[in-house]
């Protein structure tokens, strides 16, 4: 979107205000920006979304080859307890996270993405943590059709795909017709950093699409 970047932030206790023209279609990232203490700040999860949709409901650009019918909004990050510990004095150089998140949770306390057999689903992918990420749906294919608020031209099928740190995506998922309920689609990050600070069994960047 075009918006300059905030190289000021607001006052302690104060306000700021930013105004745009929301002019293209896709998925965004907005987090603090390039202040003294923004990395600290991203780094600790204030970050959120945000959507631009097309004039055309149901789509994720103006193009009916991009339609869903589902929707799952995915955001990645990592949490360092030493960081939330001490802020004002971290030293982001020395950023080592335990715990690898979606939508600020690790497993086993993600949430699953509700679908149903035969829908087609659309993931946005979200990287708001500080290291590349490489997500995979185990059993399904990926097809994605848009990175960081641009359509590609060519949709690509993919077993897994990477993100930079701030880098955005659109996904689309066909769930098999045949996938009876109770179903569950592993969606996960492929470089295997599942589990939580050393401890025993699966945790981290996991959780499952459901089929209901």
């Amino acid at each position: 979107q075009q918006l300059p970047s905030d190289r000021t932030g607001a006052a302690p206790g104060g306000a700021a205000v930013y105004t745009f023209v929301a002019g293209e279609p896709g998925t965004y990232l907005y987090e603090a920006g390039l202040t003294n203490n923004g990395p600290h700040q991203v780094g600790m999860g204030m970050v959120g979304v945000l959507i631009v949709r097309p004039a055309a409901a149901g789509q994720v650009y103006d193009d009916p080859a991009t339609a869903y019918d589902d929707e799952a909004v995915v955001v990645l990050g990592e949490l360092d307890p030493a960081l939330n510990g001490a802020p004002a004095t971290f030293d982001m150089r020395a950023y080592a996270p335990k715990y690898w998140l979606i939508n600020g949770k690790a497993f086993p306390n993600t949430d699953a993405i509700a679908t149903d057999a035969g829908r087609r689903l659309l993931v946005r992918y979200v990287n708001a943590g500080q290291q590349h990420h490489s997500m995979t749906a185990l059993g399904l294919t990926q097809t994605l059709i848009g990175s960081n608020g641009k359509r590609l031209a060519y949709p690509t099928h993919l077993a897994a795909h990477t993100l930079a740190p701030g880098q955005t995506a659109e996904v689309l998922i066909n769930v098999p017709a045949a996938a009876v309920a109770g179903t569950r689609f592993p969606l996960y990050d492929a470089t295997l950093l599942l589990h939580n600070n050393g401890a025993p069994g699966f945790g981290g960047m996991l959780t499952f699409l459901a089929v209901g």
